[in-house]
């Protein structure tokens, strides 16, 4: 029998971390006509499994900022089915004070879960302010 990759992460004893999902409404564009967001709201908060993929730093914008790629397993939700939504746009994760912006989200089996490649940046501990 052959295991998807991520299939191993949804038993039960695995998800041990509370992560809140949070979403923001496609409003498509505001009053000006430029393309708008609403505000990120709390959705739900789920149990879900953690694998930390990679911690690297990198420049951006003239900054180093400290990037942490993560990879998260969840039970299946309908409103995180990247068949239905587009999930990097409308969702993200919060975990211990920390956003987690969703860089690709796909299925585990048939409605079976979900495994979310997140990326979360920080910056550096030098350049933190006090």
């Amino acid at each position: 029998m052959r295991i998807r990759r991520g299939a191993a992460a949804l038993g039960a004893g695995a998800r041990d971390r509370w992560v809140t999902i949070q979403g923001r409404p496609d409003d498509g564009t505001g009053d000006s006509g430029f393309p708008s967001d609403g505000p990120w709201v709390d959705l739900a908060t789920v149990a879900m499994s953690r694998e930390d993929v990679e911690a690297a730093e990198v420049v951006r914008a003239s900054q180093t900022l400290a990037t942490l790629t993560t990879r998260w397993a969840m039970p299946y939700r309908a409103d995180c089915d990247p068949e239905r939504v587009d999930v990097p746009k409308l969702r993200r994760l919060a975990y211990l004070g920390r956003t987690y912006d969703i860089v690709s989200a796909t299925p585990i089996g048939r409605r079976r879960g979900i495994e979310l490649v997140t990326e979360a940046t920080a910056k550096t501990p030098s350049e933190a302010t006090v």
